[in-house]
């Protein structure tokens, strides 16, 4: 019995609710995890749970007999109820009385996502309580050729988007209000060659991009932000660099390092490591910069590819690296003092097994969520999005499980992942790509956002109201990564 649609009948069974946590009384931050299990003498057992924050407010469902999840909810007082239905059509409830003093993480507000082939920015709302996603009023903003990548200020107000095709940035400001986007002044700004990654400073004063040509020649181009969002270079730019074909880029929390992934001859795979200027944005090499990716014992072929995604983890002592030829996760440890890199002990970790012909993962982007507990990468050959668990004291990752978002009914929604991006308060994994027909999607139907939920406790992940959201303008591509970004 589920119990979206379901009459209540009357029954002799009641639920027991038992909350762990918050507990009832709490003053707490938000998001608010909530923790909660059921019990029934029925034996068909319990059928469903949800937590409503207000008098006929659903805030969560979920079709079982346990929940752990977070709730974003604002500064306040809160009378939430969990309750929990049975396949007898009992029903159980608890008051958890909850006074919300301070927001720990922020909530998300809006989504963006790159149309390749359409040259434009789709614009989503972002419903903070379930995660599901609504058009803004202006739907979709204009690029420029093959938008591939974009990029956030940490406080939501503008956009930076990296075109392949038309070889330059877009700018963007971010209505606070609706989430529509409108152009910066002098907008697009050109760079030296096909548009690839694209990231913001830590304080928003500088914008950092990598390109390449087809002399195979890389690019990293740093640019100063102007008061009204316009972009200007800065001394030194554009600096020569084997950024590859992904070019993949970070910026250390702390705004004083960037880390580039590039070629070392022999097609070795490396992570430069440059110092920034913290007052005009120039960057300089640490010393003992590159820093070589580590490879696994017994690695046969493709040993050291360079790194398809970089991502530093959010109290700043650890990076990531997606090694998507070798199937793993890099991990470096980070010298506070210089930015320089050491390989974390059993590095590199595989996406369940590292490569094999049979059964390639090719994990091309990751995530962290902004607790640092969990990693998440877009695996386009596994056809998966794979979970990994952190330790936080070391930043050894370890491989939990690839979900398939095809095939697993938790995760209904999109066959090829092209991105994966984690929302502010870590309640939410979003990503996009392709598929083929099927897949619990309309015949024919290319593009497609897929949301979920992220579990608090193991990081699986199970799908938001509405999943999937058809958009036929993204139409991914083998050639096209794109992107998504999730602002609060």
């Amino acid at each position: 019995m589920s119990v979206i649609g379901s009459a209540v009948l009357a029954s002799a069974t009641t639920p027991v609710v038992t909350v762990t946590s918050p507990g009832s009384g709490a003053s707490v931050g938000s998001p608010v995890n909530y923790v909660a299990s059921a019990t029934t003498a029925c034996a068909k057992g319990i059928s469903a749970m949800r937590i409503y924050t207000a008098s006929g407010v659903n805030a969560y469902t979920i079709n079982a007999n346990k929940l752990n999840t977070n709730i974003n909810l604002p500064v306040g007082s809160y009378s939430t109820v969990v309750q929990a239905w049975d396949n007898c059509g009992g029903v159980g409830k608890t008051t958890v009385n909850i006074t919300v003093s301070k927001i720990n993480l922020a909530p998300p507000k809006f989504l963006y996502a790159t149309e390749y082939k359409a040259g434009r920015i789709a614009e989503y709302k972002v419903n903070p309580l379930t995660g599901s996603l609504s058009a803004t009023s202006q739907g979709s903003a204009a690029a420029h050729s093959g938008p591939v990548d974009m990029a956030s200020d940490h406080w939501g107000n503008r956009l930076y988007v990296a075109n392949s095709g038309s070889r330059n940035l877009d700018g963007y400001v971010i209505s606070r209000s609706s989430g529509n986007l409108t152009k910066v002044p002098g907008s697009p700004f050109a760079l030296p060659g096909i548009g690839l990654r694209v990231v913001v400073h830590p304080s928003a004063h500088f914008v950092y991009a990598t390109s390449n040509d087809s002399s195979s020649a890389g690019h990293l181009s740093a640019y100063k932000v102007q008061s009204n969002g316009s972009l200007t270079p800065v001394p030194g730019s554009p600096f020569a660099e084997n950024s590859g074909t992904e070019g993949a880029i970070a910026v250390h929390p702390n705004g004083k390092y960037l880390y580039a992934a590039v070629n070392l001859p022999g097609f070795v795979g490396a992570v430069a490591v440059y110092d920034i200027n913290e007052v005009n944005g120039a960057l300089t090499p640490v010393p003992g910069s590159p820093f070589a990716v580590p490879t696994y014992a017994g690695c046969n072929q493709f040993c050291r590819p360079q790194p398809a995604d970089l991502q530093v983890d959010p109290t700043g002592h650890f990076l990531y690296a997606a090694q998507s030829a070798q199937d793993s996760i890099a991990a470096f440890k980070i010298d506070q003092s210089t930015g320089t890199l050491t390989n974390l002990p059993g590095s590199p970790y595989p996406d369940g097994s590292f490569n094999t012909d049979s059964t390639p993962k090719d994990p091309m982007r990751l995530s962290i969520d902004p607790n640092g507990k969990f990693i998440y990468t877009a695996d386009d050959e596994g056809e998966s999005l794979s979970v990994w668990g952190v330790n936080k004291t070391t930043g050894v990752p370890t491989f939990r499980a690839s979900l398939q978002p095809c095939t697993d009914p938790n995760v209904p929604g999109i066959l090829v992942p092209y991105s994966v991006s984690v929302d502010p308060s870590g309640s939410f994994v979003y990503t996009q790509g392709h598929q083929t027909n099927g897949c619990n999607i309309p015949t024919g139907t290319k593009g497609v956002m897929a949301g979920f939920s992220a579990d608090q406790g193991s990081g699986f992940l199970f799908s938001v109201p509405g999943n999937p959201f058809v958009n036929p303008n993204l139409n991914s591509t083998t050639i096209s990564r794109e992107s998504v970004v999730v602002t609060r």
